[in-house]
């Protein structure tokens, strides 16, 4: 199967990105040609993720326009991976007769190896993820890209799967990660996003204490990065040690994204979250105000009453957060807060996520006024209808707004620059 193509679909977060990279590499090793061309390819490969339901319905969605590609080639194989093969198990087939084979997240990195000797189904009870980047092949040419530190979490919350999907919290070690980031540097990378499922409690299996700091001390000293930043903190285990490290060490970014979810402590409890979060939030702001913080929240969970809500509408508009991603709650059958009674109406559910997104706009409005006339390093990454569209160091890839610069020959996509910013647009700045 040497002469093979195969394209691939990556779905979900960054973390299924960089795992669907590795296993490119491992394609690639084997003989086989990578394509983004559905039309022409022999083999396409769906990671799919199933976090929550619009993630699991873009999956379903991916694979059944695969099937239509397949009706137009009976040739085609097609293969489902990931995290919906590993909630689905069995259903799989039954679901989608006309694919060649699924394997979970513990498997992953056994797909190439299955297709050649032609057995395509995997063990799905085995979850996980893939934790080796030797063969890791970048899928994009800018100076950025994402380091997953771990696998899977030993948090429970109840809202969420991923425990079921990718299995408890395994930690890579400093030896093998500084390795591979010392291999993304020397290929030109200079803006390294440091993820797992849950990026503070790193260490604390192998290492027995947290050693995030460590590790992103080791890191900053590979001089070619000049951005370093942290994604996906859990708020309890976020030490004063990590700040003093991200504030005081040059080449890390004083960003960190903390996904609180919520801020009352009866939806915390409900939730099975930390119920110190508000303190948290507030302690790093008064200490560490030079930190950019970006969090995720849900609203609507089972149980949220009005005057919780009024609690977590006040907190946002306070204005800890430079960046808030806001998700009405939808349920998970396999989640535990599926069983929770006083479910919330999707009326409400989408009422509360708009004044939410109100509330955090007029905050967006008052940062960016906050940043006219100032000077900032950026990285210009996209052309569009002659705008170049760029990040400063407050700002991650993929999530947050960007700064607008006309387009300019002295500007080249890629290579860092300095920029005025003269003015803003909605979310986005307008610089010079």
């Amino acid at each position: 199967m040497k002469n093979n193509k195969v394209s691939f679909i990556t779905l979900g977060c960054s973390k299924n990105t960089v795992e669907a990279e590795s296993v490119i590499g491992l394609f690639l090793k084997e003989g086989f040609e990578i394509t983004d061309n559905l039309s022409k390819t022999d083999i396409i490969v769906i990671h799919t993720c199933s976090f929550i339901q619009d993630a699991q319905a873009e999956s379903h969605y991916q694979i059944q326009q695969a099937g239509i590609l397949k009706q137009q080639n009976k040739n085609l194989k097609i293969f489902v991976t990931g995290c919906l093969a590993q909630m689905l198990q069995d259903k799989m087939q039954k679901d989608y007769p006309f694919i060649d084979g699924y394997v979970g997240t513990g498997n992953f990195d056994k797909i190439v190896k299955l297709i050649k000797k032609n057995k395509f189904f995997a063990d799905t009870g085995c979850a996980g993820g893939v934790n080796t980047f030797k063969t890791r092949v970048l899928s994009t040419n800018l100076p950025s890209t994402y380091i997953k530190i771990a696998e899977g979490c030993n948090h429970r919350c109840s809202y969420c799967i991923i425990p079921n999907l990718r299995g408890n919290f395994v930690s890579r070690t400093i030896r093998s990660i500084t390795d591979e980031a010392k291999a993304l540097a020397d290929s030109g990378i200079q803006e390294l996003n440091v993820i797992a499922q849950d990026t503070t409690s790193y260490g604390i299996d192998i290492y027995g204490k947290l050693s995030l700091a460590k590790l992103l001390k080791e890191l900053s000293k590979i001089k070619q990065f000049k951005w370093i930043r942290l994604l996906y903190a859990y708020p309890s285990t976020i030490t004063k040690e990590l700040l003093e490290t991200i504030t005081q060490t040059e080449n890390i970014c004083n960003y960190i994204d903390i996904p609180i979810q919520h801020i009352s402590k009866n939806v915390l409890k409900n939730m099975k979250r930390p119920a110190n979060t508000k303190q948290i939030i507030q302690n790093i702001k008064k200490d560490f105000p030079e930190i950019i913080l970006r969090t995720s929240l849900i609203t609507g969970f089972p149980n949220e009453t009005e005057n919780d809500f009024k609690e977590l509408l006040s907190f946002i508009k306070q204005n800890y957060f430079e960046h808030v991603g806001i998700f009405g709650y939808s349920d998970q059958k396999l989640a535990k807060s599926y069983k929770l009674k006083n479910k919330i109406s999707q009326q409400i559910i989408e009422k509360r996520v708009q004044l939410i997104a109100n509330a955090q706009f007029k905050n967006v409005i008052k940062n960016n006024k906050a940043k006219i006339g100032k000077s900032f390093e950026v990285l210009p990454e996209t052309i569009s209808e002659n705008k170049i569209y760029c990040r400063a160091f407050f700002q991650a890839p993929e999530i947050d707004n960007n700064i607008i610069i006309n387009k300019n020959k002295n500007i080249k996509l890629g290579k860092f620059t300095k920029i005025v910013i003269k003015d803003y647009k909605d979310y986005d700045l307008i610089a010079k």
